[in-house]
C-alpha cells in the first residue's frame, strides 16, 4: 500500500490555489476555482514526484532527470515569493507529508551527491572545523545552500545533507558567507 495518495496532491493544489487567490485578488484578477487546476502541469509533477516517494519507479536516467526537474519546480515554487529574495523552508516542513515526499525524492534522485555538514565544511574550506560548520550553517540559513533531511539520522542537529556540487560551486566561487 502507498504511504502517499492522490488526496496529498489535493492538499497541495488547494494550498497552491489559495496562495494564488492571496496573490491575485489585490491586482484584480478573476477569482479562481481548485477545478482550474485539474489539468495543471504541477498536478502531474506532483504524481510522479508521490509515485517516486512511494518506490513505485525503478532509477533510469530519463525518470532521474524528469523526477529532478518535477522537484526542482516544487521547491522553487514553495519558496517563491513576490520580492524574488531567497528564503529557506523551516525545519517543521520536512515533517510534513510534502516535506516527506521531497526528502525521499531528492535522496532517490541525488542520494550520491547528499553530504554530511561536515564534509561540506571540508570540502569547501579544506577543514571540518566547527568554524567552517558554522560557515555552511549560514549559508544553509541564508539560502545559498539547500539541505535535506537524512531519514536514517533520528538527531535533527545531524541529519542534514547539503548537495555536493552546490558545495563545490559555492566553494569555487568563494561565495559563502564569513
Amino acid at each position: 500500500m502507498a504511504l502517499f495518495g492522490s488526496q496529498l496532491i489535493d492538499q497541495i493544489i488547494a494550498l497552491l490555489a489559495a496562495h494564488h487567490r492571496s496573490l491575485s485578488l489585490p491586482l484584480g484578477a478573476a477569482e479562481v476555482d481548485v477545478t482550474d487546476f485539474a489539468e495543471a502541469p504541477i498536478r502531474r509533477d506532483l504524481a510522479l514526484l508521490i509515485a517516486v516517494a512511494n518506490g513505485e519507479h525503478m532509477r533510469s536516467a530519463a525518470l532521474v532527470a524528469e523526477a529532478e526537474r518535477a522537484l526542482a519546480g516544487l521547491m522553487a515554487l514553495l519558496r517563491s515569493n513576490a520580492l524574488g529574495a531567497p528564503t529557506t523552508l523551516p525545519d517543521d516542513f520536512w515533517r510534513s507529508d510534502l516535506g516527506i515526499v521531497a526528502s525521499r525524492v531528492r535522496w532517490w534522485v541525488s542520494g550520491e551527491d547528499l553530504i554530511t555538514i561536515s564534509n561540506a565544511a571540508a570540502l569547501a574550506f579544506g577543514a571540518n572545523t566547527q568554524a567552517n560548520r558554522m560557515r555552511i550553517a549560514r549559508a544553509i540559513e541564508s539560502g545559498l545552500l539547500e539541505w535535506v533531511p537524512d531519514p536514517s539520522v533520528a538527531n535533527p542537529q545531524q541529519n542534514r545533507r547539503v548537495l555536493r556540487p552546490q558545495v563545490e560551486r559555492l566553494r569555487d566561487l568563494r561565495a559563502l558567507p564569513e
